[in-house]
């Protein structure tokens, strides 16, 4: 016959509370200094993705873009070391991303290829972050009710 250990759960609720205390702090203190870290959905901007020949330093790719009047712009690789996506934060021109690569091809000295370009307006951000609170607003009322009625 198993020998049934019993747990008292009910001990530690007063570290459980005092921890859950702190990281709500914490949290509420973070995002008051730091504020929200909007991405481009929400802000507005032009993502442009292109692809290189080769393997090449973010930074090569940062600092020749800064060089050329995008100091706002922020690098990251895409799926492969080749490829590469540039976000800016301003900026809807229709050949921005035919200017990008032109820039980009000048200081690589390889092919570069322009794969996509998208510009979301700040607009359709607003429209996002306000569609966002509402659902989030009624995921809480949900939960509220459901916590409510168990």
């Amino acid at each position: 016959m198993s020998e049934q250990r019993v747990l008292n759960f009910m001990a530690l609720r007063k570290i459980a509370a005092i921890i859950s205390v702190v990281c709500l702090l914490v949290a509420i203190g973070s995002l008051a200094t730091r504020g929200l870290n909007f991405g481009l959905d929400f802000t507005g901007g032009t993502l442009v993705e292109v692809v290189y020949e080769e393997s090449v330093p973010l930074q090569t790719v940062r600092d020749t873009l800064s060089e050329a009047g995008y100091d706002d712009a922020v690098v990251v690789n895409f799926g492969a070391d080749t490829d590469v996506l540039v976000r800016l934060p301003q900026g809807m021109s229709p050949n921005l991303g035919n200017e990008l690569v032109e820039v980009l091809k000048s200081s690589a000295g390889m092919p570069v290829d322009l794969q996509r370009i998208e510009f979301v307006g700040p607009q359709v951000g607003g429209e996002l972050t306000e569609k966002g609170g509402l659902a989030m607003l009624y995921a809480l009322i949900g939960i509220l009710i459901y916590v409510a009625i168990r």
